[in-house]
């Protein structure tokens, strides 16, 4: 395998499906506080892995699109 073969791997973009609960509500700029109280009261919607909370891309889309 040549070395540009190997670099185009490298370069493919990463997808993210869902993103945590403290990323989520940094990137809209509210506390992490307010987003777990939206998450447990069920405004928004989120998939738990083990311990963590994740809100699906989908759900990011709709809440930049509508606001919670």
């Amino acid at each position: 395998m040549s070395k540009q073969e190997k670099q185009k791997k490298v370069d493919a973009p990463v997808v993210r499906r869902a993103e945590g609960l403290r990323q989520f509500a940094e990137s809209l700029g509210v506390s992490y506080d307010s987003a777990f109280r939206k998450a447990t009261s069920g405004d928004l919607k989120t998939i738990r892995f083990g311990k963590r909370i994740l809100v699906p891309a989908e759900e990011v889309e709709r809440v930049l699109r509508e606001g919670l």
